[in-house]
């Protein structure tokens, strides 16, 4: 099984090569569940970065807070447009350094992606997970039906699988909506 592939938490072994990062089943479960809200950033063009200027444009237009300690999904569209091809593992936008720090500034404790990586696919200094590993924040990756939540708070739970000395895990993310 492989515990990068699909929907999935990195952890912070994944991210940091020092011998304290914890491997997944180290790795309290806080971080996979909470108050969380999804912001629109679809308009970024595949392969350009998001900056925090975007962050907090797509904050105000979403009309929801982003408030620290929260789980923030970010909506890039690129599993509406793109699952099932090829395109789906280049064509997506990524944060850029700006874009990662804001992650930091508001007390995000966990984020997550609709597409394969929350770095652009053409970096090669990975900002967003270079960001992750110093601050250790960890990500969801290849989420799907973001469209479903954008502009909402809601309560989301992603748990990992107990996979021993694993540096990530394939999870089932559930958006709880409250109407």
């Amino acid at each position: 099984m492989s515990d990068h592939g699909p929907t999935h938490v990195d952890a912070l072994s994944h991210l940091d090569p020092n011998p304290e990062a914890p491997s997944i089943e180290k790795m309290s479960l806080d971080l996979f569940y909470g108050p969380a809200s999804c912001i629109d950033v679809s308009h970024k063009q595949p392969q350009t970065y998001i900056s925090a200027g975007d962050l907090d444009e797509a904050v105000t237009r979403s009309g929801v807070e982003v408030q620290r300690g929260d789980i923030l999904l970010l909506y890039t569209a690129t599993f509406n447009r793109f699952h099932g091809t090829r395109e789906y593992l280049s064509q997506y936008p990524g944060l850029d350094e700006t874009g990662s720090m804001w992650l930091v500034e508001k007390g995000i404790k966990t984020f997550g992606v609709d597409s394969p990586s929350p770095d652009n696919p053409i970096s090669r200094t990975y900002p967003c997970h270079m960001m992750c590993r110093k601050y250790w924040i960890t990500h969801f990756e290849n989420l799907a039906n973001l469209d479903h939540v954008v502009g909402r708070r809601f309560t989301f739970i992603g748990f990992p699988l107990r996979i021993r000395e694993g540096t990530g895990s394939p999870v089932r993310a559930v958006a709880v909506l409250e109407d």
